[in-house]
């Protein structure tokens, strides 16, 4: 018999609230961790002194205090989270460290990668087994950006033992001479308003922070910044949880329902149901950026009136998706840091003629899970991506052939069908990412008879034999 062990002493405050407030004891959880990230970041910098701002030993001091805290803080919030589970960050960062120790530079992006990847998929795999197509919060969550910082680390290092020739601008600028001290890592690690829901910042980005180079000895006020979150997390709420609620996104993976509603119906329900579900996400990150801009992380100087600017690390972009006229827009603003992460570490890793644009979606869906839905996504996403760079390199240069023509009443219409053509597409790649399931994700796809699937491909094989790309005028020598 497994010994059970004892709950820890606040689960049953807990209990009383979820029952009390009507939600499930982990999103309580989640929710009163991401609330109280933002005063915590506060006060950790009314207690740590500014180390910009002092010289030589003090200096030390500060910058060890700072990485203390952010160590301790943000393991006590995992206990909080996951209980007894919070054993898995740990012991999965404390092997990272050994690895970058251990390992000689040239190969330890390679053991870093495998080692974190797999204990991801180890543990997504048990996640499966113990809660399949569920929903619940658990160590999983942290595990995600975990993986994210050991890879950011080990690919950072590994570049420092390349020829500086052959490494990109930003690949030279975040390169490791040396690996993390003990504090240095685990701080990085475990900082707490980017373990809950990221952003999963670059190592360089947290030292810079940590050290007080970023502000440069200035101290920018974040209210501002974190009121005007707060308010869109508040929009966010009613978004998911009201309007949400009347129009679940779970309906598209029940069959019967789809065959008995109008094809128009389920096209307005879906397009609808998705905008609203992605509130879900949107409200987690708005947090999470007010949480890192409250404790000083994410500011990048001030604008041209002199106000503060507070997007030097952000979680996503809405406007960039919502409002995007491009395939690669949409993915770039979703979730930026994992896309920062995606190009770091696998897009740029693969030879320039390689399958970059597929390995970068296929990590992306292994990082998610084992659940069918994340590679039907991905991967119809993938294609989607080369075709949407098709139809922009072949046809635009047709509709808007200059700067001139951007203004025009043409541009315009292009620019709003580009729109609603991405949002269309990306909700429809998207409808396996929610049900998760191969059945419900394939029966979806079938009511639509693979349509967009089809015509993504055809433009992708046909589009480049109908209209050729121009080849440029030369002008002719005069003798």
């Amino acid at each position: 018999n497994m010994v059970k062990l004892p709950p820890m002493p606040w689960e049953g405050a807990i209990a009383s609230l979820s029952s009390t407030v009507g939600l499930p004891a982990d999103q309580l959880r989640f929710t009163l961790s991401m609330l109280i990230a933002i005063p915590v970041g506060f006060l950790f910098k009314a207690v740590t002194q500014d180390p910009y701002k002092v010289e030589g030993n003090k200096k030390a001091t500060a910058i060890v205090q700072r990485h203390t805290l952010c160590m301790t803080i943000g393991l006590s919030f995992m206990i909080f989270l996951y209980g007894y589970d919070a054993i898995h960050s740990v012991v999965s960062s404390v092997v990272g460290f050994l690895i970058l120790r251990l390992i000689p530079t040239k190969s330890v992006h390679v053991w870093m990668s495998v080692w974190a990847m797999s204990y991801l998929l180890g543990s997504h795999a048990y996640r499966m087994i113990v809660a399949y197509l569920g929903w619940e919060l658990d160590f999983t969550n942290s595990q995600l950006l975990l993986t994210q910082k050991l890879m950011n680390i080990g690919f950072a290092l590994f570049d420092s033992s390349r020829d500086p020739q052959k490494c990109t601008e930003e690949q030279n600028k975040r390169k490791l001479s040396r690996p993390p001290t003990f504090l240095e890592y685990f701080g990085y690690i475990f900082a707490l308003q980017t373990l809950l829901g990221g952003p999963a910042t670059d190592y360089n980005d947290y030292i810079c922070w940590i050290d007080g180079s970023n502000a440069k000895g200035k101290n920018p006020s974040p209210v501002s910044a974190i009121l005007k979150r707060l308010g869109g997390g508040v929009l966010c709420v009613i978004c998911f949880v009201v309007l949400g609620g009347q129009y679940p996104v779970t309906k598209v993976g029940d069959l019967d329902w789809l065959n008995k509603q109008n094809p128009l119906y389920v096209f307005i329900y879906i397009n609808g149901a998705l905008f609203l579900f992605r509130h879900r996400y949107y409200f987690a990150w708005t947090l999470s950026d007010a949480a890192c801009n409250a404790a000083g992380l994410g500011y990048c100087g001030d604008d041209e009136n002199g106000n503060p600017r507070w997007d030097g690390v952000l979680n996503q972009n809405y406007a960039a998706v919502e409002g995007a006229v491009n395939f690669r827009s949409a993915m770039t603003g979703w979730n930026i840091c994992t896309s920062n992460w995606l190009r770091r570490c696998v897009y740029e890793r693969v030879p320039p003629n390689g399958p970059r644009t597929a390995c970068s979606f296929l990590m992306s869906a292994l990082w998610h899970g084992f659940y069918p839905g994340y590679f039907l996504t991905f991967l119809s996403c993938g294609l989607v991506n080369e075709t949407a760079r098709i139809l922009r390199r072949h046809l635009r240069p047709l509709i808007i052939p200059d700067e001139k023509a951007e203004k025009s009443v043409v541009a315009q219409v292009y620019h709003v069908a580009s729109w609603a053509l991405t949002m269309v597409t990306l909700n429809y790649c998207a409808v396996p990412f929610v049900v998760l399931a191969f059945d419900l994700s394939i029966g979806y796809w079938v009511y639509w008879r693979f349509a967009p699937h089809f015509i993504a491909l055809a433009i992708y094989l046909l589009l480049p034999v109908i209209l050729p790309l121009r080849k440029p005028k030369t002008a002719s020598k005069k003798e």
